[in-house]
């Protein structure tokens, strides 16, 4: 992040490189049994 006293440096201006799909299949196993908890939580409050 950049602000008036720390101005914006080359890599700040630089986008993100699209994820690959291993990248997207780790994530998914790393955030599915959280999602799956949440979703059972609002489930039982609702």
């Amino acid at each position: 992040m950049h602000t008036k006293e720390t101005p914006a440096t080359p890599h700040d201006q630089t986008e993100w490189p699209e994820p690959t799909d291993e990248q997207l299949a780790m994530i998914r196993r790393i955030l599915a049994p959280r999602v799956r908890e949440v979703r059972g939580e609002q489930g039982v409050a609702a």
